[in-house]
């Protein structure tokens, strides 16, 4: 994990999340419960075209398809998933992109994200490109992450992604939106259980390991110490 003052390293990242592919879902703790809560907040109608963004697992696309009804549904992530997706519904189309340079002259009803879009370079302009591919009534749904989320893990190691604050956040939608921002706090047996779970939902995909193992260890035993072994994440729903 690093500042966004840096650039990030988009070969880098998608190199550790295909890495985590099938380990993801298993370890997914947060970004499964964001996943259902974001379900739960959209309005319960049809939507005749969606466009689901980072849907890497496909854990939210099954999740979507179970409670809405759709007639055309494209897929997108930046890892190739391909084989995760044919297997819940073969009306669902894959495409391997990077939202950041996807271009459609398509317009959706419904475009929706859950626990991926922290991951552009720009997130206020990919916003704002979403939104001009929605229909007139299309509803665009996010989950993401507010500038306290991990904040032990900042501490310690100094590196993170930089999460736009809650009020960014509100800055980018409409007046409008219901925009909600949730605690939840995981607590692990040791420390080295907290860098497994780093590692295997790929929140760790954005720096390469440059400790030593005696400066890890020593890092480790402040996260243990200072913190217990928790690490606290800050999701944030938007619908708008």
């Amino acid at each position: 994990m690093l500042s966004r003052e840096n650039i990030l390293d988009k070969n880098l990242i998608i190199k550790n999340f295909e890495k985590s592919l099938s380990s993801y879902d298993s370890y997914a703790i947060v970004q499964k419960k964001s996943a259902q809560k974001l379900i739960s907040l959209l309005p319960s109608k049809e939507y005749e075209d969606i466009l689901e963004i980072g849907c890497y697992s496909g854990y939210l696309t099954r999740l979507l398809i179970q409670n809405i009804k759709f007639s055309n549904y494209l897929a997108l992530d930046i890892v190739d998933s391909s084989s995760c997706i044919k297997k819940i519904d073969s009306k669902i189309e894959f495409l391997k992109r990077d939202i950041e340079e996807f271009e459609t002259n398509k317009k959706y009803n419904l475009i929706i994200a859950n626990a991926a879009l922290q991951w552009c370079r720009d997130f206020s302009q990919t916003i704002k490109k979403l939104k001009s591919y929605l229909k007139e009534d299309g509803i665009i749904a996010i989950s993401t992450f507010s500038n306290q989320n991990l904040y032990e893990i900042r501490e310690i190691f100094n590196v993170g992604l930089k999460y736009l604050s809650i009020n960014e956040i509100e800055a980018i939608f409409s007046k409008d939106a219901t925009i909600i921002e949730e605690k939840m706090s995981l607590k692990f047996e040791n420390s080295f259980e907290v860098l497994r779970h780093l590692k295997y939902t790929g929140v760790n995909s954005i720096q390469k390991n440059t400790l030593t193992y005696c400066a890890l260890k020593e890092k480790l035993k402040v996260l243990d110490e200072r913190y217990e072994n928790k690490i606290t994440y800050y999701p944030i729903y938007i619908i708008d």
